[in-house]
């Protein structure tokens, strides 16, 4: 009688024993699943942000490498009688760049002539720059230099207004009579400032006192 009772608890023992390691087993593949799951997860991540650091290219990012110090042009003819005097102080209120937005510029030059909007590609980059303002009737080059350029014509820029603009084919998308301005101000950003950043309007300055 003790041998059998003896023989049905070792018997029940092995039973339970089994049981457990079997329980453990699923829990130790469940956990396994999960974490390659995980893991997964986070090498996608990862190739996504690989691919694609930085989401779309911003326009605006290419306008903020504008050259901060450009040199007087030697062929352009100064305005006459321009609302604006070299050396005057204005406000900016139509800014091409945030930086610019409203900040306080100081008039470094003046001149007759027409400026134009376009839009091109720059050097190395898929990624339009779509209607940049501005580029004056000087700094484009076409097979008639001597014509008015209208909205839709083809010309090549030879302004060198950021990285790689010189020598792109450009449209013409916009046309405004000058005079054309040159100003130096300091970015509301706080950091370094432009000396005779090219070019700016009439009506996207206003008196300081405005």
């Amino acid at each position: 009688m003790k041998l059998k009772s003896l023989s049905f608890i070792t018997l029940l023992s092995t039973v339970l024993l089994l049981g457990a390691c079997s329980n453990n087993e699923r829990a130790q593949e469940g956990q396994s699943s999960s974490t390659a799951s995980t893991e997964m997860s986070e090498m996608q991540d990862s190739s996504q942000a690989m691919e694609d650091p930085s989401g779309p290219m911003d326009h605006g990012d290419m306008e903020m490498q504008h050259n901060r110090h450009e040199e007087e042009p030697e062929d352009m003819q100064e305005a006459k009688d321009p609302e604006y005097p070299v050396g005057e102080d204005v406000k900016v209120t139509d800014a091409h760049m945030e930086m610019m937005d409203g900040v306080t510029a100081t008039i470094s030059g003046a001149y007759d002539t027409t400026l134009y909007q376009v839009t091109f590609t720059p050097e190395d980059s898929d990624e339009p720059i779509e209607d940049h303002k501005w580029v004056v009737k000087e700094e484009l080059s076409s097979e008639d230099d001597s014509k008015n350029y209208e909205k839709g014509d083809e010309v090549t820029l030879t302004a060198d207004h950021m990285d790689g603009m010189q020598g792109q084919i450009a449209e013409i998308t916009g046309v405004h009579e000058g005079p054309a301005y040159m100003i130096n101000f300091e970015p509301n950003d706080g950091s370094q400032e432009f000396v005779n950043h090219k070019w700016v309007t009439e009506d996207e300055l206003s008196a300081v006192d405005e």
